[in-house]
């Protein structure tokens, strides 16, 4: 839900001497403490200090390169790190037992696993989630965090944005989407592989019926696993089965020749589409390419 003390203190202890510097540099906000607990700090002031931190990425270069608060050379790769920083609107969907839920105001189903730093989340919004939300996230050991301001607006959703944002929760999850770091090794081919598998557990049970024996269940399956693997694992990044596209189907079935099923991909495309994973238009486009 939000970091220890420790990591609390910590990240304070990069961030108050990161904005000092940037203070002194750019003679924004004179006298900014460069020590977390001295002297009282205007949200406001912070906020100018912060705002141009990040559009500037020579301000922060330069703390490192001089190092002038003596930091150690982990926190140091801290503030390296944040180059992998994510700003923009988001919506802060849910607040769970480990982490916030946030969702990125506009894009492809994506989902953050957000820590709060001395409090939760929803104790710093406005209002209770689902709460819009202007933001920076950065990753800090191993973790989200936040750059410890966010900008809340006291907007209301009714029931069609909540749905949405429920819908784009789940299929973030499906996706291998809803991140709990910043870093790139959570999209590795193990994890995609994991994911594979249980689409394909739910292919299976969707196509289940009694007239269908399960010889032709595995047949189908043992399909479509074998694009996911021969195919779609070995693209760079590697890609999931629901994020299989027509040009993936028409690739891939022109490498395979007639050695492939080609009834078991249409069942498997009318799968994702009438489920909602794939929208009308891209499983129209995939059934093309397989006539």
């Amino acid at each position: 839900m939000m970091l220890t003390p420790r990591g609390v203190q910590r990240f304070y202890g990069i961030w108050f001497p990161l904005l000092h510097f940037v203070s002194r540099r750019t003679g924004l906000v004179p006298d900014f403490p460069s020590v977390y607990g001295e002297g009282s700090v205007s949200p406001s002031d912070a906020a100018t200090l912060r705002d141009r931190l990040w559009a500037d990425d020579a301000l922060r270069a330069a703390f490192v390169a001089e190092n002038p608060a003596g930091l150690s050379a982990e926190d140091l790769a801290v503030v390296k790190g944040w180059d992998a920083r994510v700003r923009g609107t988001f919506y802060v969907f849910r607040q769970l037992k480990k982490h916030a839920i946030l969702i990125p105001e506009r894009g492809e189903p994506l989902a953050y696993a957000v820590l709060g730093l001395a409090s939760p989340i929803e104790d710093v919004i406005p209002m209770p989630p689902p709460c819009m939300v202007e933001a920076t996230l950065l990753p800090f050991e191993g973790k989200i965090i936040y750059d410890s301001l966010l900008v809340g607006y006291s907007i209301s959703f009714g029931a069609g944005i909540r749905g949405s944002l429920n819908e784009t929760y789940k299929a973030a999850q499906e996706r291998g989407r809803l991140l709990t770091s910043l870093s790139l090794g959570e999209s590795g081919v193990e994890g995609v592989r994991a994911r594979n598998a249980k689409l394909l557990a739910q292919f299976v049970q969707h196509m289940a019926r009694p007239n269908v024996n399960q010889k032709t269940l595995d047949a189908h399956r043992a399909t479509i696993e074998r694009f996911g693997e021969d195919y779609l694992l070995g693209l760079s990044p590697p890609r999931g089965l629901i994020d299989a596209d027509a040009d993936a189907v028409a690739i891939y079935l022109g490498t395979m020749g007639d050695d492939v099923n080609l009834i078991s991909f249409k069942h498997f495309v009318r799968f994702l589409r009438d489920t909602g994973r794939m929208s009308w238009e891209g499983g129209e486009a995939m059934l093309k390419e397989l006539l």
